[in-house]
């Protein structure tokens, strides 16, 4: 190994390792979000051994437009140029809808179908933006909490979700990966638009803990954070492209790493220069009384 490549989290025994980062809000050449992403992209490249799979929870593109067109084309670059460097590796790449990228019927449209790659197992009027992914011993269940059809940014359906995992209980881990947070991260509250509908969230983590999901996975907010909520985690990761809108010296660009094995969860995230700047093993030993992140702490609710 050479001091430009930096050493992956692995599974003890049987598992899986994989990385988790998001909200580029990129696709427009030479704009100041691709140099972001590109430096992001080049620390992912950097993990030894590589990742088995990326999950991207949102805003791939800056979008937010209503010409077709230009959301096509920007789409475009961030498959052909931006992520280039995953062609002919066996890295599948995950996507779950965005705020930029699913605001509209069009945009939907044009999600799923600049994303037809991904499987076509959700909800009947959903195809192409809420599915999920078994790989063995493995569940991971993307939730479109966008869709026009039921109100817009914020709302999700449930039954789905519900199906899903009653379907998959004998998953041995189970992660669902939505856009926005389902808890206010930093003091960003506000229903539909910083975190999902109030009125979703009680049910929403009442079947991730009854299912015993390991984590939600989540972005919008442009920081890197994690809360334990009933003993579900939320991982937020959004920091792949927009640092400019991130608090100086308090958030910065990153992408998580994570590992998954007979002892849990672990992460390492680091920042655009390959630094080391937070990790989390979960559940904590059943000893420890206070469990804390490296940086802020570990929200215990």
């Amino acid at each position: 190994m050479t001091e430009h490549t930096i050493d992956a989290l692995v599974p003890n025994g049987k598992g899986h390792q994989f990385a988790f980062y998001g909200d580029s809000c990129s696709g427009v050449p030479n704009a100041l979000h691709a140099e972001k992403l590109a430096k992001v992209n080049d620390v992912v490249q950097r993990l030894v051994p590589a990742p088995e799979f990326i999950i991207f929870p949102g805003d791939e593109v800056i979008g937010l437009i209503p010409d077709e067109a230009e959301l096509r084309a920007q789409w475009a670059h961030f498959f052909e140029t931006e992520m280039a460097w995953l062609s002919g590796k066996d890295i599948p790449l995950y996507h779950c809808t965005g705020n930029h990228t699913t605001y509209d019927p069009m945009s939907e449209r044009v999600f799923a179908d600049v994303t037809s790659h991904l499987p076509r197992n959700g909800p009947r009027q959903q195809q192409g933006l809420s599915y999920y992914v078994r790989d063995g011993d493995i569940l991971f269940i993307f939730e479109h909490m966008l869709w026009s059809g039921l109100g817009g940014e914020g709302h999700l359906e449930l039954e789905w979700l519900s199906q899903t995992l009653a379907e998959n209980t004998d998953a041995r881990w189970k992660f669902v990966v939505g856009h926005h947070p389902a808890f206010a991260v930093n003091g960003f509250a506000g229903t539909y638009q910083r975190t999902i509908g109030d009125e979703y969230v009680a049910g929403f983590w009442a079947l991730l803990k009854q299912h015993s999901v390991l984590a939600y996975l989540c972005s919008h907010i442009l920081a890197f954070d994690v809360q334990c909520h009933d003993g579900v985690l939320q991982i937020t990761s959004a920091g792949a492209g927009t640092a400019h809108r991130m608090p100086e010296g308090i958030e910065y660009l990153h992408c998580a790493q994570m590992a998954v094995d007979q002892d849990g969860l672990r992460y390492q995230v680091l920042d655009e220069d390959g630094a080391l700047r937070e990790k989390l093993s979960w559940p904590p030993e059943a000893t420890t009384a206070t469990y804390r992140c490296a940086k802020l702490g570990l929200t215990m609710v």
